[in-house]
């Protein structure tokens, strides 16, 4: 059990490590840059479509058709205006020097998306996501994956688990601000898809029929599950709240901690499980390895996921 947390914690400390690169690439490059030519600015603009208060610039070849969803070209888009500003060309020109990179970070965490949101909204997104699918009713500096920085401590942030807009299903996000010296240039963000990461984790943990494993976040959210009915569960009541919802906790436990958006599940013996191992890790003062721990006769093994705070939980339900 301590070695699949480890394993997902590792993940969770390696996009973390690799978020804070991405910034860093993206602070050398805004300290250097050169004068906007006009045929720079008459070259950005033919390559620009406008939708509302967003324009999206081509960054694949003119003879070519518009990519798909997650075709492996970026996506450079500006949130604010109706025109193409001498300010907007200096952050597309960096967005295509830093493009090698965040295809490099990609590809080593293929999870889903790598981005780049600066103080004045604009956006580099690799892969592409095409522009009816990029258009938000709010700005990206708004967003949950922009303020999840830690902006206090100039440190990378996480997102709560919550439901992708373009149906990548539950994910989560790092997100690290870059600043040089006092000045906010932006965030630097990128998404793990859950499922992928927990699939191969839980499929090992799953030895017999009458065992169950499930990770939940640190307040009883489920996050995935081994067992066929708990995934149908999660995918169902997430997708009738169009945000992630399901709790493996009691009426009691999500009185307790008063979110009402929470639905509890309808398996009683999973939310006695969870509230059992939550109650058990508030009680503990520090907690290295597993705990093991016997419930309503079943035996349960539970593990700190350490970055986040998550708990992946195995439970062996024979009698």
């Amino acid at each position: 059990m301590q070695l699949a947390a480890d394993r997902i914690d590792t993940v969770f400390r390696e996009v973390a490590a690799s978020t804070r690169a991405l910034g860093d690439e993206y602070r050398a490059l805004a300290t250097h840059r050169s004068p906007v030519t006009a045929q720079d600015k008459a070259s950005w603009v033919g390559r620009s479509t406008r939708a509302g208060n967003t324009i999206g610039f081509r960054t694949w070849p003119e003879d070519l058709s518009p990519p798909p969803f997650q075709a492996p070209f970026p996506g450079f888009y500006t949130y604010r205006g109706k025109t193409v500003i001498d300010e907007t060309v200096v952050h597309l020109r960096d967005f295509e020097r830093l493009l090698p990179v965040f295809r490099a970070a990609y590809k080593s965490f293929d999870f889903s998306w790598v981005y780049l949101t600066t103080a004045d909204d604009m956006m580099l997104i690799y892969p592409y996501v095409p522009m009816d699918q990029a258009v938000n009713n709010a700005l990206p500096t708004k967003q949950v994956f922009y303020t999840a920085a830690d902006f206090a401590r100039r440190a990378v942030g996480w997102t709560a688990p919550y439901l992708d807009l373009v149906g990548a299903g539950m994910m989560i996000t790092a997100s690290y601000p870059i600043y040089a010296d006092d000045r906010l240039l932006g965030v630097a963000s990128r998404d793990i898809t859950l499922k992928q990461l927990s699939r191969s984790v839980l499929a090992r943990l799953q030895w017999r029929d009458t065992a169950s494993a499930f990770i939940v976040d640190r307040h009883g959210l489920a996050i995935d599950a081994s067992d066929a009915a708990l995934e149908a569960e999660i995918e169902r009541v997430n997708a009738e709240k169009k945000t992630a919802a399901l709790s493996y906790r009691s009426s009691a436990g999500l009185a307790k901690d008063a979110d009402r958006g929470a639905v509890a599940s309808r398996f009683t013996w999973v939310n006695e499980v969870t509230e059992g191992v939550l109650a058990r890790a508030a009680q503990a003062s520090s907690m290295s390895g597993a705990l093991a721990m016997d419930i309503n006769g079943q035996r349960v093994l539970a593990a700190r996921i350490e970055s986040t705070g998550w708990f992946i939980i195995l439970v062996d339900r024979k009698p």
